[in-house]
């Protein structure tokens, strides 16, 4: 085997010294500039729209994962915004169908880390997963969300929506807990949610106790249209009483257990 030339050993030893010097290698190096671009929003768009271009084309989990922090970021022209959230979007989509590169998984990881901002990730997932995989996906990120207090319930709130696409027994478990929130939005939702999925046997008891503590007067009425539109859900015999009181005065509870509307 013939020895490195001179040349080639020098240049070798000079990329050595600069990643030393400057810290990572020149890909880590560009990878940062492109991040530093794309997620300036007082940038010119036109230089964050090469950003995107540059990072579709180096087709790395790295360059995907620069990708996915542009929609972290909210430019102050809302148009340009969505644009340019969209060519991000479109970007991920293509490569998700064209190459090796694991795009559900790293959106995945993006989304489980998020707080907020997930709805243009989780549309990128619709593209990519199919009906079984996108309702797993719902359960396993509502897994990091907890039902109490959060300043900004966003993540929680576009799961809610999200769950009302699809349906499952283990997604109707996970979804239970959420009735109880803190936050009354996502116990409004979480209603939607939860009867969406239907399985009487999971979801009734909860609805029938989130009723009796419930506050909120839309959450009660939300509550009694579910059961309106279940008429062979019964409440217990035991029951009754603490129903009947939290009920809205035009509804009672029919001999029969069930709930109905009185006629005026």
């Amino acid at each position: 085997m013939l020895p490195a030339s001179p040349v080639v050993f020098v240049l070798e030893v000079n990329m050595g010294l600069l990643d030393f010097l400057f810290g990572g290698s020149s890909q880590e190096r560009q990878l940062d500039k492109l991040e530093d671009t794309l997620t300036n929003m007082y940038k010119q768009d036109s230089e964050r729209r090469y950003a995107i271009q540059d990072l579709r084309d180096m087709r790395s989990p790295e360059a995907v994962e620069v990708l996915l922090t542009r929609f972290k970021e909210t430019a102050p022209n809302t148009t340009v915004d969505a644009e340019e959230k969209e060519l991000v979007y479109d970007v991920l989509v293509e490569l998700g169908q064209t190459t090796d590169v694991d795009i559900r998984g790293l959106v995945i990881e993006h989304l489980k880390e998020a707080e907020e901002k997930i709805n243009w990730p989780m549309k990128v997932l619709t593209d990519l997963l199919d009906y079984e995989e996108m309702t797993e996906v719902i359960g396993e990120l509502l897994d990091t969300c907890t039902t109490g207090f959060k300043r900004n319930p966003e993540k929680k709130q576009e799961l809610m929506l999200q769950a009302t696409e699809v349906r499952s027994e283990e997604l109707a478990q996970k979804l239970v807990p959420f009735l109880d929130d803190a936050n009354e939005t996502i116990r409004f939702l979480a209603v939607d949610a939860v009867a969406h999925q239907g399985y009487e046997d999971i979801i009734k008891e909860p609805l029938r106790t989130r009723l009796v503590e419930e506050d909120s007067f839309r959450i009660i009425k939300k509550i009694v249209d579910v059961f309106l539109e279940h008429q062979g859900w019964t409440i217990p015999e035991e029951a009754q009483a603490d129903v009947e009181r939290a009920l809205p005065e035009e509804f009672g509870i029919h001999k029969e257990g069930h709930i109905y509307r009185r006629r005026v």
